[in-house]
This record gives C-alpha cells, structure tokens and sequence, in this order.
C-alpha cells in the first residue's frame, strides 16, 4: 500500500494515498460502427420525443435529455454490452462479492446543441454512474470532476505548478472523444461545460450516452433478464 517518495531524503519517506476515488475508462474497438448506429437511433428518438426530460441539460438552448429507458430498448444493445462488459471489470478490480452483480438503474442520451451545458450535479440512488461519447464536435465542452471532499478545500496551499501531484488536484477535466467510456462513483460531483463549437448544423451537436448502476444479487429473480426496469424514484442527472 505504502509508496516511496523517488525525491525524499535517502527515499525512506513512506506516503499511503488514502480514500482514493476511482475512475475507469475505455476506448471502444468498435466505437465508429457503433456510432453510427447510436447516432441515427438517437436522432429518431429525439424526433419522436422532441421534449425529452429536464435534468441537469439546458432545455432553453436546445439540450436534450431522453427517458432513462434508453438500455432496454434493443436497437443500443451493442452499447449497452460494452457498458456491462466494463461494469463487470469494475466490479472484478474492485473486489465486490461474487454473489452480486451490476444492474443497470437508468441509461438516456443527451444531445448539446450549442451553447447547451449540464450544471454539477451527482446521481442519487446509483453506486456508479458514467458517461460514452457518441459525437463530439470542436470545443464542444469537457466533463470535469470537482473534490468532494469539503474539509479538502478549507485551505488552500501555494503549489509549483511545474511539480504540482495531481493528487493535490481540486477539478479534473477530462476530453470528450468519440468513442471513450468513462465510469465513476455515483456520489462524485461533475458538470459539463458550454458547447461553444464553431460548426453549424448536426455536426453542431454534442452527442453523449449516460448511464446508472447498482448491485444485485445474482439469485434475486430466477430467470430475470440482466437489465432492470427503471426505478419510479429515479431521478437520473
């Protein structure tokens, strides 16, 4: 657990990072095929259902935000594998109890036009929460990540900036690339920024697919098929 300091004196300062958070990302093989697909299907659902959901997106600028039904409806079932095939990595690394396995509370498309933006917010009533790139224009904004730790940000120390640990971060940002998965804690505080791309048209838009788990026992419906229904008291963000 403990790590050795390369700079300290004779390297015999012992440094244990405590509480970590975890974040896991992946590049899909497959990502442009899928694309494609998600790209269309969305679109279509968009059209079928121009009002959408009013979550953390931006209604007023043009933000879309689908009902969470999104993983049980078959036409996004390659995305929906690639989704359960890292959960279950997460959970393995992880260590979690053989007996329990991911369950998918809630998965819906978001679409920025823009200017369009997602305020910080967490997921309430999931254990992990994460995001996959479907079209990502030019400047079209980044996910960040802020510290949740509160007593973290009472001081703030003076840092190099040229040595500066990203252990010491308080925002992370990470890019938006067609293609990319990323899973984190549920309870983490993240944002999206303005889409401020300088294209026009659909090429304008800011495709992502969003998405929630949590535990079940393997045993807990015989039969029952590995996606979940939506929870009535869901309140995806």
């Amino acid at each position: 657990m403990s790590e050795h300091s390369s700079d300290s004196p004779g390297k015999r300062m012992g440094r244990d990072l405590l509480f970590p958070t975890p974040v896991y990302y992946t590049d899909l093989v497959e990502a442009e095929r899928i694309n494609a697909e998600l790209v269309e299907g969305i679109r279509r659902w968009r059209e079928a259902d121009p009002r959408g959901e009013h979550r953390t997106n931006e209604p007023r600028v043009g933000g879309w935000h689908s009902r969470a039904d999104m993983h049980t409806r078959r036409e996004f079932d390659p995305l929906t594998s690639e989704i359960f095939e890292l959960m279950h990595g997460v959970f393995a690394d992880l260590g979690y109890d053989a007996d329990y396995e991911p369950a998918c509370d809630a998965m819906w498309a978001n679409i920025n036009p823009p200017h369009a933006a997602n305020r910080q917010h967490t997921h309430p009533h999931a254990l992990w929460s994460g995001v996959y790139y479907v079209q990502t224009p030019p400047n079209s904004g980044l996910i960040y990540f802020t510290d949740p730790r509160p007593q973290a940000q009472v001081l703030t120390p003076y840092y190099d900036l040229r040595r500066r640990s990203p252990a010491t971060w308080m925002e992370v940002h990470y890019q938006a690339q067609p293609g990319r998965l990323i899973v984190f804690p549920a309870w983490l505080a993240h944002a999206v920024q303005p889409n401020l791309t300088e294209l026009d048209g659909p090429q304008a838009e800011r495709i992502s697919v969003s998405f929630n788990f949590h535990q079940r026992r393997r045993d807990a419906r015989e039969g029952a098929p590995r996606r979940t229904v939506v929870r009535a008291d869901l309140t995806p963000g």
